[in-house]
């Protein structure tokens, strides 16, 4: 008879998130594609826009190029248009998400449908294996699934939970969830061992079972295990990522995430030339 080993995640590492401006001048947090945090493998970059101030975030992000990856954009509160080159289009609301596949190219704005209010969410690119770089782009528009465990408030963003599951549009697993705890809580996750583990607290403080704690806009990398858990220290919400690396090289200048130097000048050269965009980017919802 086989007794699983229940081995408790701690706290490998802690990293600062950093303000930056991106796009036509959006004020973002950056956690991951930082100095202090290039990338988690396969996550290749975590931002967070959280403003009231329509100045942080109206002027948003007109047309740019992506190659290589995939964006899962998050969106808690407010409502933002994404148009590609090719004519297509889609709007983010409240509760909402976008998984595109950049693959072989996309260009693509994503602009703010309000003027004033809150807009708060995330862009989490996701690393594509070097044999589906250059697939077709896509993209598809879904919502959260809401799980409610008592006090404690969870969004299922992708991968499962309970037994519930969330289609992700990935070839190797991903887990992204959006967790809410109020004070004294506790949180249990079990997850395959050899997943990168990342938390972050976007508000509140949460305390780790080997003693660490987690501050508001603060990133933890997490050791092995097959147990994330964690204790509300406060009223807290977290965002929890969990990916198999993809344990290949990666290459990036901008918008463009490949394997090789070579592959990253081409990626430059198609777009000055006007042929990055190989094929139409379509909304797979709707095929």
């Amino acid at each position: 008879m086989h007794i699983k080993t229940i081995k408790t995640r701690s706290v490998y590492r802690v990293i600062p998130s950093i303000e930056v401006f991106d796009g036509a001048g959006v004020r973002l947090r950056r956690y991951i594609g930082s100095p202090y945090l290039n990338y988690l493998d396969p996550f290749l970059l975590l931002d967070e826009f959280k403003s009231d101030d329509p100045n942080d975030y109206i002027a948003g992000f007109p047309p740019h190029p992506h190659r290589g990856f995939q964006t899962l954009t998050y969106m808690i509160n407010g409502e933002f248009e994404h148009k590609d080159s090719t004519g297509s289009t889609g709007k983010l609301t409240s509760g909402g998400l976008q998984w595109m596949n950049a693959g072989s190219g996309v260009i693509h704005s994503e602009m703010p449908l309000m003027k004033e209010g809150l807009l708060w969410g995330y862009q989490l690119w996701i690393n594509l294996p070097a044999k589906e770089k250059m697939s077709d782009p896509f993209y598809y528009n879904f919502k959260a699934i809401e799980l409610n465990k008592g006090d404690t408030k969870i969004n299922l963003l992708s991968g499962a939970f309970d037994e519930i599951k969330q289609k992700s549009w990935t070839s190797y697993p991903i887990v992204y969830l959006d967790v809410r705890l109020t004070k004294g809580s506790d949180f249990k996750y079990e997850v395959s061992e050899t997943m990168n583990v990342f938390c972050i607290v976007s508000e509140g403080k949460i305390k780790f079972s080997d003693g660490a704690e987690l501050k508001q806009h603060q990133l933890a990398i997490l050791t092995k295990g097959n147990l994330i858990q964690f204790a509300a220290l406060e009223d807290s919400i977290i965002l929890i990522g969990c990916g198999e690396p993809l344990n290949e090289p990666v290459a990036r200048w901008g918008p463009f995430v490949m394997n090789t130097k070579e592959e990253i000048i081409q990626a430059i050269e198609d777009y000055q030339n006007g042929k990055l965009v190989k094929k139409k980017a379509v909304d797979i919802f709707n095929i």
